[in-house]
């Protein structure tokens, strides 16, 4: 009986939608709603995924230097780490690779003139993160740099300029040999030569070198086992794509506690070095969905009139209703669920639509960006990302349920009145 009374309910809203109206401007008025409703869902699906692009386009720049996970000191500025311990590390199921990495300021000196710089020291295999930055044809042995394009800018460094490295370590030795010139050698100064040049974030451009991990251990002078950290890269899932940063944290977490080393190592996501550039991200992503929701918000109250005006043109089924014995509880079930079933066409209409240019998009990149040619990619770049286009769904559809809410009241009220005339 219950299953009966809401296949009745739901009858009846599907007449009020789509039967022809005496008053035209109510079909009007409920396109306009639906179509407001498709637009601002397709909108928002798009932006946000487009937004997802860029923020991976940039975490793919940082990438290039960095990983998505570092395991460093909890305390002081190295680490030992074997051969034995690295292996078994790299044996984790969700680890593609764990690199050795030693990183730390330095004086760089050219010609005419010096810079404190960033160096970071990388194992060979790390190199080729960096194939489609630098020309990584060239020699890259113990003696030879890479330098970002700001950093060469700054000191006009050329190809194949020789740069002198020097350490807080060396400066200190040096002003030591200084004062006691018959008990301290002056140290001898690293010289190495510019043999790559690399272009990804300016974060990294401005501040950056990068030399093989041999050479960093001669410049700042570390033992055979001593580095500064370890990068840790995500292996891909069966779609091929890489396991979030919380997975690949949450091995590394377990595995520093079966070999005990929690109290020796820390682990630091990229999310967390970067702490402020991804805030903003994030915040311009939502700000931006929230912003464009103003679009499902007009849509709403155009549905608000419609289902009104639904109500005071049906006053006679209204009346009729009552006759059979529908209450005014349930005369505002039926505007309600009319209400949702616009709702739910609007919403599933507009999740298709954003889909299918989001996945085009992608796909052939259609749109081009203004002055493509500048930048690292030509088109609008967009990652699909399911929760955006669930949490998309799922706030439209209770604005729709929301604005029904008025006009379903109404309809009530006005069914109750009819109803009391009546006897």
């Amino acid at each position: 009986m219950k299953n009966s009374v809401i296949g009745i309910k739901i009858f009846i809203s599907k007449r009020f939608i789509f039967a022809k109206s005496s008053v035209k401007s109510i079909n009007i008025i409920t396109s306009i709603s639906i179509a407001g409703l498709v637009i601002g869902v397709t909108v928002i699906c798009v932006v946000l995924s487009v937004l997802n692009g860029f923020r991976g386009i940039v975490t793919g720049l940082f990438l290039t230097i960095d990983s998505n996970v570092q395991l460093i000191a909890k305390e002081g500025q190295t680490i030992e780490v074997t051969e034995q311990m690295l292996n078994t590390l790299r044996s984790l199921p969700e680890v593609a690779s764990a690199e050795r990495f030693i990183e730390g300021k330095v004086l760089m000196a050219a010609k005419e003139k010096s810079s404190v710089v960033v160096m970071k020291a990388i194992e060979q295999s790390a190199i080729k993160q960096l194939a489609g930055y630098m020309d990584i044809r060239r020699r890259f042995g113990d003696y030879d740099l890479a330098i970002g394009g700001g950093v060469a800018n700054r000191l006009g460094a050329m190809y194949q300029n020789e740069i002198v490295i020097i350490s807080a370590k060396m400066i200190d030795e040096g002003l030591e040999a200084l004062q006691n010139p018959l008990m301290k050698a002056r140290p001898d100064l690293p010289v190495m030569r510019v043999e790559n040049f690399f272009r990804t974030h300016r974060v990294y451009d401005d501040v950056y070198v990068l030399a093989t991990l041999n050479a960093g251990k001669r410049v700042f002078d570390y033992a055979e086992n001593e580095v500064t950290g370890i990068d840790i890269r995500p292996k891909k899932d069966i779609f091929g794509k890489p396991l979030s940063d919380e997975a690949l944290q949450a091995a590394v977490e377990k595995w520093l506690k079966e070999n005990g080393l929690e109290n020796s190592f820390q682990l630091v996501r990229l999310e967390d070095k970067f702490g402020d550039l991804f805030r903003v991200m994030k915040m311009e992503k939502w700000g931006s969905f929230a912003a464009l929701m103003l679009i499902i918000i007009v849509a709403s109250l155009s549905l608000i009139g419609s289902l009104t005006m639904t109500a005071i043109e049906k006053r006679r089924d209204l009346y009729f209703l009552r006759c059979i014995g529908l209450t005014a509880k349930d005369v505002q079930h039926i505007f309600l669920i009319e209400g949702a079933l616009i709702g739910v066409i609007g919403v599933v209409s507009g999740l298709a639509l954003g889909y299918l240019i989001a996945f085009l998009q992608q796909q052939y990149g259609l749109v081009k960006l203004p002055y493509g040619n500048a930048f690292i990619v030509k088109a609008y770049p967009v990652v699909i990302e399911a929760w955006d286009f669930v949490w998309t769904a799922v706030l439209a559809f209770f604005i729709t349920l929301l604005a029904s809410l008025y006009p379903a009241q109404r309809a009530a009220k006005l069914s109750e009145k009819l109803a009391l005339n009546r006897e």
